[in-house]
């Protein structure tokens, strides 16, 4: 899993204390940032937790501080580490009033502990993390290449259904769903023979996708047996090369694949 506000709390050489958003820690973390701007908003993309000394702000302010963070929430910073025993000594009132009305996890950074602590923190949990699903990605390449060879193109997508935790059909040249897993998929893959045909009309390799969770236009549901085709994201990939396809894979899941799952998908 990426940092989350959560494992940072947790992490026992930052000695961090919540003083706001305490049921919101367990969002991920992009990023940590230090900026002392009275406006960084320009500046962020969203997912970072923004380290400050409140150097250039009155955060004793009620109503500047009131400014200050419902644009960092409209920016999607999605936590505030405020260190104490440099500009102000304690967490200023207005900033922790601020916080809790837009729900806005608010971290006391000890003297002691550096900013630079909390971004190496941050950054390493990033490399596990991309370490983790990069390792995954090349044992799932590896599963994957045993099932073809074993067991055909039903073996691989059932293996590919099971690594991405949805399900997996292959067409033919013509749209026709030649195999699918788990068994329940061929009726959904079925659904999809318009779309598969209007991706076969592009050069080849070519990819789409069609709505579902983590997409969207179509937000919500978890893939169902009972009705798989309410709430999937479905990608479909194009096989082959040139201005016909020889084939097409359709892989459906419940959001967007994460590093991992896209590896098993490219590697099928």
């Amino acid at each position: 899993m990426p940092p989350t506000l959560a494992s940072l709390v947790h992490h026992s050489a930052l000695k961090l204390t919540v003083r706001a958003g305490e049921d919101r820690l367990d969002v991920p973390v992009r990023w940590a940032h230090v900026s002392e701007l009275a406006d960084p908003v320009p500046y962020m993309e969203g997912g970072e937790l923004l380290l400050i000394t409140a150097l250039k702000l009155d955060a004793e302010n009620p109503e500047a501080m009131r400014r200050y963070v419902r644009r960092l929430t409209g920016a999607g910073v999605v936590g505030l580490g405020f260190a104490v025993g440099v500009n102000y000594e304690a967490v200023p009132e207005a900033l922790v009033e601020a916080a809790r009305r837009e729900d806005l996890p608010l971290l006391e950074v000890p003297r002691r502990t550096p900013f630079l602590a909390i971004s190496k923190a941050v950054s390493a949990a990033i490399a596990a993390d991309q370490y983790r699903a990069v390792t995954a990605g090349f044992a799932a390449q590896r599963e994957l290449t045993r099932q073809a060879l074993s067991a055909g193109p039903e073996g691989l997508l059932a293996a590919l259904a099971a690594q991405v935790d949805g399900w997996a059909a292959l067409y033919d040249a013509s749209g026709a769903v030649v195999a699918a897993a788990p068994e329940w998929a061929g009726r959904r893959a079925a659904r999809l023979t318009a779309d598969v045909q209007r991706l076969r009309e592009r050069p080849a390799p070519a990819s789409s996708v069609v709505g579902g969770a983590g997409h969207p236009e179509h937000p919500g549901n978890a893939v169902s047996p009972e009705r798989p085709e309410h709430g999937d994201r479905v990608e479909l990939h194009s096989l082959g090369t040139g201005r016909r396809p020889r084939a097409a894979l359709a892989v459906g899941t419940a959001s967007a694949p994460g590093t991992a799952e896209r590896y098993a998908v490219h590697s099928a």
